[in-house]
């Protein structure tokens, strides 16, 4: 039986023949055949029976398979051929050309849109787009993932190459100039991005390169998932592979990814090895940590991590959670699912650095263990009993050691006497990640009790008590959306949302409303949430803003256009909600309750062209 967006599809009849082409086109895209899907939007794109929704939906298509801009500009074109009055071809037009190079006719375009809806929040962001380009500023697509200092340079000898690298650097570690040393040491060429974010003097450690990479510095430290998202924009290359600044490429890293993509891999997935395989301490740290990324272990075993992709998964799929401090690449591989697997391939390897003595070893798997606990899906609360606490942290350390010391004897085949010295080393370190976790979990239990307690507080009317409160459980438990927004209510509840609020009541409730908006924004069911959340508390502004988020951080989300749509309608804004139906329409052809609405615009649009 045919799904409900063919149902949709076939309840319109005026436009059947188009209707059924973008039957075939979905069903085509379902079963992972892209070239099929791409030739059959192009097939829409020509066909003058095409009517906005079909092309609309085509649009969505070409951008999910990677179209090139060409035939993304020929179909905007065609939109606006077809409904001169509209804003969504004219704004996706618009984006296209700049994204094209060509300014000139994209600030004409982006003058009109203005001229349309002066008040729109996301034809104001494409206007800033635009005006940068057109006065040389330093404001590429890169710059939506970071809103403090940062700058950028172009060295003028940048390989034009089928692999783009992001190189992230931290602080500019002195490590920085090896990693990128060794992609240019390489023999397939790659474009280089170092994004360093934290502070340093990246320019001064990478000065003898400086013409075969571009640097982007970011003044305020980013997650990793953001700075791989700005290499990610900031690079044009087909794949895209990431390198810590900590580690070094082998030799064939490059070479040996692209023939793997060659052969059909969207993604592929890298070994790891220690920097100094006779050094126990080095070889516990790489056990502890990569042990199941090692190039010994077997496809069915191994930990399928440091990924490189296809250009394109992006666009369909989504980019790096931005907020997250760990996990990034874990929450990316749950999006991808079963669509996109990476494939193994051992031969490409990246060296990591061994730890630098035994107590930062210990230290850092501390550090490590305390933070994966703010990322564990369960968030499993820790005993209260002290004999229990103390058993399920041997048990866990057991398990971490075990597994490590399995490793190093089935697959890395190391002599028993090498295996007891590593062993002298990975015993302490997991007991040390599991105290770190369970400390974690303490935290986070901490920051729950005293939600609830702040919810009290405000229940009773005691407003600056239950921001205390919140202030105080956030600080406990930073990535809790709810806990945020709660304090966003209070902080506004406490005199930071009248006319006489000070300036900082007001930058504080701003920044805590883009961090809101920035972690719910890769979760479809969330952007929804924060959809609704925005719109009940009439924060419209920001709603549009969360709305121009969800097109690029999760381009298959439906839900929250259709929110905004809702919202834009009950409001009387009319640009708003054409541009969040278009969206919405785009992603779910079954967008029943926004059909009809649309159908009026288009009617309006077929009287004005005639």
């Amino acid at each position: 039986m045919p799904n409900h967006s063919e149902a949709a599809l076939h309840a319109s009849t005026e436009h059947a023949p188009c209707r059924d082409i973008a039957l075939r086109m979905l069903a085509s895209l379902r079963k992972g055949k892209r070239q099929a899907a791409f030739d059959l939007a192009c097939e829409i794109t020509d066909s003058e029976a095409a009517d906005l929704h079909s092309l609309a939906l085509a649009g969505r298509i070409l951008e999910r398979v990677g179209a090139r801009n060409g035939e993304s500009e020929r179909l905007y074109r065609r939109m606006m051929a077809a409904a001169p009055e509209r804003i969504y071809p004219r704004y996706k037009l618009c984006d296209v050309l700049l994204n094209r190079g060509q300014p000139l006719e994209a600030a004409e375009l982006a003058t009109t849109l203005v001229a349309q809806a002066p008040d729109n929040a996301r034809i104001q962001t494409l206007e800033k787009r635009v005006t940068a380009s057109t006065t040389g500023s330093d404001f590429g697509l890169w710059r939506r993932w970071c809103m403090g200092d940062g700058s950028s340079q172009e060295g003028d000898s940048i390989a034009t190459a089928a692999m783009a690298v992001i190189v992230i650097g931290f602080r500019a570690q002195p490590g920085l100039i090896h990693a990128v040393e060794s992609l240019l040491e390489q023999d397939e060429p790659a474009e280089i991005v170092v994004v360093n974010s934290g502070g340093g003097d990246p320019a001064a450690l990478l000065q003898s390169c400086a013409a075969r990479i571009r640097l982007i510095d970011i003044q305020a430290p980013l997650y990793a998932g953001a700075a791989r998202n700005i290499g990610i924009d900031a690079s044009s290359a087909p794949y895209i592979a990431f390198l810590a600044g900590d580690c070094r490429a082998k030799p064939g890293w490059i070479r040996t990814r692209l023939a793997a993509h060659d052969r059909g891999a969207r993604a592929v997935a890298s070994a790891i090895i220690p920097a100094d395989h006779d050094d126990d301490l080095a070889l516990a740290a790489h056990l502890c940590l990569f042990g199941a990324r090692s190039p010994e272990i077997p496809p069915t075993q191994a930990l399928r991590y440091g990924a490189s992709y296809d250009r394109q998964v992006f666009a369909e799929f989504g980019y790096f959670n931005s907020t997250l401090r760990v996990s990034e690449d874990t929450d990316l591989a749950r999006r991808l699912g079963r669509d996109i697997h990476p494939a193994w391939v051992p031969q490409v390897q990246t060296e990591h650095g061994g730890p630098q003595g035994r107590l930062r070893f210990w230290r850092d798997m501390f550090g490590r263990g305390r933070r994966a606990a703010r990322y564990q899906p369960a968030r499993t609360q820790p005993s209260s009993k002290r004999a229990a606490v103390l058993g399920d942290l041997l048990a866990a350390a057991r398990q971490r050691a075990m597994t490590a010391l399995r490793i190093a004897d089935a697959f890395l085949k190391l002599e028993p006497t090498r295996q007891a010295a590593i062993g002298k080393l990975v015993w302490p370190a997991s007991l040390a990640y599991g105290a770190g976790n369970y400390f974690g979990l303490l935290s986070i239990r901490r920051a729950q009790r005293l939600h609830r307690q702040s919810r009290r507080w405000r229940s009773g009317g005691a407003i600056r008590s239950a921001l205390r409160k919140a202030e105080r459980a956030l600080q406990a438990d930073p990535a809790n959306l709810a806990i945020r927004l709660e304090l966003v209510d209070l902080l506004r509840a406490s005199g930071g949302n009248g006319a006489n609020a000070s300036a900082s009541a007001h930058r504080d409730i701003a920044a805590h409303l883009d961090i809101a908006m920035w972690q719910s924004a890769f979760h479809d069911e969330r952007l929804a949430g924060m959809a609704d959340w925005l719109i009940e508390r009439k924060l419209i502004e920001q709603a549009w803003r969360l709305g121009e988020i969800a097109t690029f951080s999760l381009p298959s989300a439906f839900l929250v256009h259709d929110r905004l749509a809702r919202a834009a309608e009950a409001i009387g804004d009319p640009a708003a909600f054409e541009l969040a139906a278009f969206d919405a329409m785009a992603r779910d052809p079954a967008a029943a309750p926004i059909r009809p609405r649309l159908d009026a615009l288009y009617e309006t649009s077929s009287r004005a062209s005639n």
